[in-house]
């Protein structure tokens, strides 16, 4: 067997592979990832910085999170104490910076969720862990933002998963109730940061909240889903 063809087959092989893995199904050649930088300090596509904490004004990077078909991501900086944090959103090549969060319109933590296409971005708002709100700060809860526009609304369109396990939070109980709505009779309650929680089918819209049906270990019934954050896969 001529081993020198064969290692020049070998290395073409490879390189065809590396090329296909750079290359998106539309046939276009996909970026490289966000990267943070060893120190936390920096966000960084290639040799380019797109992210520096001491030009954006933060102190540490929290999290990177890409869209499900990786046209965006978005940044999560740390704010007060790593709670009240901020949020930028780029294209996937790093341009378009746009930060969608402000004064007394924080991320909660980490809580950051796409749908399910990448058409929507989805954030749990709070106005501070730290200080008392004033007047008129925006109401606190999951908000929408549209990536294109970065147009933010409320949660309507949020639509958890179907079989997706759930993490519960912002809430030092979640009462389970045997149907959508406060009024429904209780029938158990979910410790905060309880892990597993499962949904197990599509959500309905009782007053102002959307209720979700649930099933964790035993306990099968209703929970108004604001409180549920999808667990990373």
């Amino acid at each position: 067997m001529n081993t020198s063809l064969v290692r020049g087959s070998l290395f073409l092989l490879i390189c065809t592979l590396n090329s296909i893995s750079s290359v998106n199904v539309m046939g276009q050649t996909n970026p490289p990832r966000a990267v943070v930088t060893e120190d936390g300090l920096k966000v960084m596509i290639g040799n380019r910085v797109v992210l520096q904490g001491e030009r954006d004004g933060y102190v540490f990077v929290y999290k990177v999170t890409y869209s499900p078909m990786g046209r965006y991501f978005v940044v999560i900086v740390c704010g007060y104490e790593c709670t009240d944090n901020i949020g930028y959103l780029f294209r996937a090549d790093g341009s378009g910076k746009r930060e969608f969060t402000g004064r007394w319109d924080y991320i909660l933590q980490d809580k950051v969720e796409w749908s399910a296409d990448g058409t929507k971005l989805y954030y749990y708002r709070i106005n501070s862990t730290g200080a008392d709100p004033p007047k008129g700060a925006p109401a606190e809860g999951w908000v929408v933002v549209d990536p294109a526009s970065g147009r933010k609304g409320f949660e309507a369109s949020r639509h958890l998963q179907t079989g997706q396990p759930y993490t519960v939070f912002d809430v030092d109980d979640l009462v389970v109730r045997s149907a959508p709505g406060k009024s429904a009779k209780e029938i158990g309650r979910l410790a905060q940061n309880t892990k597993g929680v499962t949904v197990t089918g599509p959500g309905k819209i009782s007053g102002r909240s959307i209720w979700v049906p649930i099933r964790h270990k035993t306990l099968a019934g209703w929970v108004n889903q604001r409180y549920l954050f999808a667990e990373p896969k």
